[in-house]
Formats: C-alpha cells, structure tokens, sequence
C-alpha cells in the first residue's frame, strides 16, 4: 500500500513539471517555425496583433490572449491569468528576425498548438 502511495505522489508530482518542460518546447518551435518569414503571413494566419510597438528602434508585434473572467461555486467573479503573448521582431523588410513568448496558457502538445504553428515551416511534419 505504502508503495502504491509513492507512486501516486511521485506522479502528481513530476506531472506538473513535464507539462511545463512540454509548453516550452512546443511554444519554442510554434515560434521558431516563423524564422525569417514575413510577417504578413503570420497575421495572414493570426489575425491582426493585439499591439504593435517600437522599442528601441525595434519593430515588434504582439499578440496576447488575454486574461478571462469566471465564476467560482459562491457566484464571486475572479480573473484568471490565462494569458499567452507572443512577440515578432522584424528587419526593415518586415521579416521575423527575433521571438519570444511568455504566459500560463500557452499550447503545450502539437495538436493544441496547430493554430499557431506556421503551415509552410511544420517542425512536426516529415520533410
């Protein structure tokens, strides 16, 4: 019995860290598959950024998910931080040169992250 224990703690456990471990390679290679594109095709399959800034001298394009309202049992509004931006830096040609990504909410497996990833430049497809 007491083993049986363990290895339940063990699971819940490591769970939570290998679904972290897999949002950040999912989202890194989302982000990477856009390398050197235009960024007209990312909001081709995007939509339009939430904000577009100058930092600088940089060109940046952003999109963030935002955060959602929801009830809990005793009818209380709380806000969730469900949020996952995402961020292009273009040369003067409006290519993707640099990325980042942060945020709770981010696809952590391929078929959650199918959305996002660039149809043209696939990491999960055989080439």
């Amino acid at each position: 019995m007491k083993r049986y224990i363990i290895l339940i703690l063990t699971i819940l456990l490591v769970q939570p860290m290998s679904f972290a471990v897999g949002t950040k390679s999912t989202m890194n290679k989302v982000m990477n598959s856009w390398s050197g594109e235009h960024i007209d095709l990312v909001i081709a399959k995007w939509g339009y950024p939430t904000k577009e800034n100058i930092v600088a001298g940089h060109k940046l394009y952003i999109w963030d998910s935002g955060s959602a309202i929801t009830e809990n049992s005793w009818g209380t509004a709380l806000l969730e931080q469900q949020s996952c931006t995402r961020t292009f830096e273009v040369d003067d040609n409006n290519r993707i040169i640099n990325w980042q990504w942060a945020g709770v909410n981010c696809p952590a497996l391929y078929f959650t992250s199918k959305k996002w990833v660039n149809p043209n430049n696939n990491p999960w497809k055989q080439k």
